[in-house]
């Protein structure tokens, strides 16, 4: 065997076992450090209350279902939608709704997108088409302070097809910048062709919900008289 080959055959060896190691620390960081999965935690609620405001607090929001989060049996496969929007480079990772309150009707959006240090996340509610309210949820950018402090302001009244560099021009956090104006954009077509369907879900609860309280009343109605009944 020449030079030649056993020079080759000891790359592809080496080679084979770094893509093994790989494949093992991505196994490690899988187990560890689990993918991000979106829920309608206290944090997450009370962020939505602060954006787009339900008229009551945090605990009452919770308690009275002033802020829900939607599945996917409701709105639709956001797994599909999001391969279907690929090249956006951004994600739309859950669908939130106000079924009431005083932005009754109101549709949240978390989307994602990867900046220059991961992902930023962020929340974008929507109000009869139009951005009302949106936050940073997460990020861990390098030059995120350089990045204007009301920079979502900006988002504030237009539907969500908009560029953020168009309006603030250079920040020394372009990469940062970039990636929200993505997650915005991605926000505002899934508003676009998802709307109708998040309201008919909203209609739906409601409708099961006046169902349930219909059905409780008469239980206690069906008791209190059968209890007047044996006291007869």
């Amino acid at each position: 065997m020449n030079k030649t080959v056993v020079n080759a055959l000891k790359a592809v060896a080496v080679l084979t076992v770094i893509s093994i190691v790989c494949v093992g620390l991505l196994a490690v960081c899988n187990m560890f450090f689990p993918k991000y999965k979106p829920t309608l935690d206290a944090a997450t609620l009370s962020m939505i209350n602060s954006i787009c405001p339900t008229g009551v607090n945090d605990a009452e929001a919770a308690e009275g279902g002033h802020i829900i989060m939607l599945d996917s049996d409701e709105v639709g496969s956001i797994d599909a939608f999001n391969k279907a929007n690929k090249k956006s480079k951004a994600s739309v990772l859950a669908v939130y709704a106000e079924p009431k309150g005083d932005n009754a009707g109101a549709h949240i959006f978390e989307c994602s997108s990867v900046g220059r240090d991961g992902d930023i996340v962020l929340l974008i509610a929507y109000n009869r088409g139009v951005i009302v309210g949106a936050s940073v949820k997460k990020q861990g950018e390098s030059y995120y302070d350089k990045l204007p402090k009301d920079l979502l302001d900006n988002a504030i009244g237009t539907d969500g097809s908009l560029d953020l560099y168009d309006i603030v021009g250079k920040t020394g956090a372009t990469l940062s910048l970039n990636a929200i104006t993505r997650a915005l954009n991605i926000s505002a077509t899934y508003e676009k062709e998802n709307s109708q369907r998040i309201d008919d879900a909203l209609a739906k609860r409601a409708e099961a919900e006046k169902a349930e309280k219909a059905e409780k009343a008469e239980n206690e109605k069906d008791g209190e008289e059968a209890g007047k009944a044996e006291n007869d």
